[in-house]
């Protein structure tokens, strides 16, 4: 929450998820995300509605970026 609003806006998520190491995601990606995410649909991701998805968005991509790097740190066989 970059401009203390309280809320995440689609620039913000796009930003997080990038420093995150989450690099394949494009923006039409990201806009499925914020839009799964913003169950209200005003354009915002509450902190409420952030717990309900980031538990999903991280488990999926983090699950990638192991795939992506594990190899490399000698996590996956």
């Amino acid at each position: 929450d970059t401009d203390n609003s309280g809320y995440l806006d689609k620039a913000e998520v796009a930003v997080a998820l990038d420093m995150l190491g989450f690099k394949w995601l494009g923006e039409k990606q990201v806009g499925k995300i914020f839009e799964r995410a913003d169950a209200n649909g005003d354009e915002e991701i509450s902190l409420e509605e952030f717990m309900s998805e980031a538990p999903r968005t991280l488990k999926v991509n983090l699950v990638k970026l192991a795939k992506a790097n594990g190899g490399d740190m000698g996590l996956l066989v």
